[in-house]
């Protein structure tokens, strides 16, 4: 394993740090004043930004476990048992959708009824 695969990793695995710090700092606060400013309940808006902020955290947290894993440091290899972690969350996903939707239409459905 040559020096330059090891250090283009560690950029990798920095830039995925540096977008994650922005997603959680920057966008996802954008996106919850521009929620709340159209729906009245807030606990809803709190509730879906957080599960925004999860999910920032665990698509970080997988990139860098492959990132750090293809180093191919034996020690750092270790990470790999968390992969099977993220990847039951990241299988979750689709059910958030699901769930968001379904508020969605609730929330339509009650402001058609006001």
């Amino acid at each position: 394993m040559g020096v330059e695969t090891i250090i283009l990793n560690i950029l990798k695995i920095a830039f995925v740090v540096l977008a994650g710090h922005i997603a959680l700092t920057k966008i996802i606060p954008i996106l919850d004043e521009m929620l709340k400013s159209l729906l009245k309940d807030n606990k809803i808006v709190d509730s879906f930004t957080s599960l925004l902020g999860i999910l920032v955290f665990v698509l970080v947290g997988k990139s860098v476990i492959e990132f750090a894993t293809a180093t191919e440091n034996k020690v750092i290899a270790y990470l790999s048992v968390l992969k099977p972690g993220v990847d039951l969350l990241l299988s979750l996903i689709p059910y958030f959708g699901y769930i968001f939707a379904a508020a969605v239409v609730i929330i339509a459905l009650k402001g058609i009824k006001k």
